[in-house]
């Protein structure tokens, strides 16, 4: 999927045209690898993916294995999180957006530029349908307490608020590249569900 150059707007996406059907469709934001995205993509041939990520350095990779395994359900862009969000994604148009394992950016210098901040609580509530999830997995306990203040200032747009500890909200899925490697060094890892209202 070509974009504009980067300080250009982009257009909104007009799915059942990018797809070629009206399935529903979710979105991993830092989507890295691919591997998550891919496996669920295999799994679920009647939900499109895109997967996003800013680094966009495994990407090709990621494109790689798309090919390879034939599927027509998936695609990947090089881009920024908040942009694509704002500017290619219509109001109500998701149905789950999975960020899982997002840059803690643990110096005080570097907080802005932390991902799940409360705006943008807001903005992926404004884009998921009703009814729709936020899942969020991260291995930095403080960067959790940061994401709980965001939920928490954005209680009321959200059906139901759910946090864990080392145990997935949403079952059934395969687990990421970064999840499977913090589990093996015994790291905790923070979950939270968000159902919008």
């Amino acid at each position: 999927m070509p974009l504009p150059p980067v300080n250009e707007k982009l257009e909104v996406i007009s799915f059942p045209k990018l797809f070629g059907n009206p399935n529903p469709v979710e979105i991993e934001i830092g989507c890295g690898k691919g591997k998550f995205l891919v496996e669920r993509a295999r799994e679920y041939p009647n939900i499109n993916f895109i997967g996003i990520d800013y680094v966009g350095k495994f990407m090709r990779r990621s494109e790689a294995k798309v090919e390879k395994c034939e599927l027509l359900n998936i695609r990947f862009l090089k881009v920024e999180a908040r942009k694509f969000m704002e500017e290619a994604i219509a109001p109500g148009s998701i149905s789950v957006v999975h960020v899982y394992f997002p840059d803690p950016w643990p110096k005080r210098r570097h907080h802005r530029r932390r991902t799940l901040t409360e705006d943008f609580f807001r903005l992926i509530h404004s884009r998921l349908g009703t009814g729709g999830l936020l899942e969020i997995a991260t291995d930095d306990a403080d960067y959790f307490t940061v994401i709980k203040k965001g939920m928490a200032a954005t209680a009321e747009l959200w059906d139901n608020i759910r946090e864990t500890q080392n145990e997935r909200i949403l079952g059934g899925m395969m687990k990421t590249h970064y999840e499977l490697k913090f589990e093996a060094e015994g790291r905790t890892l923070y979950y939270a569900e968000l159902v919008k209202r």
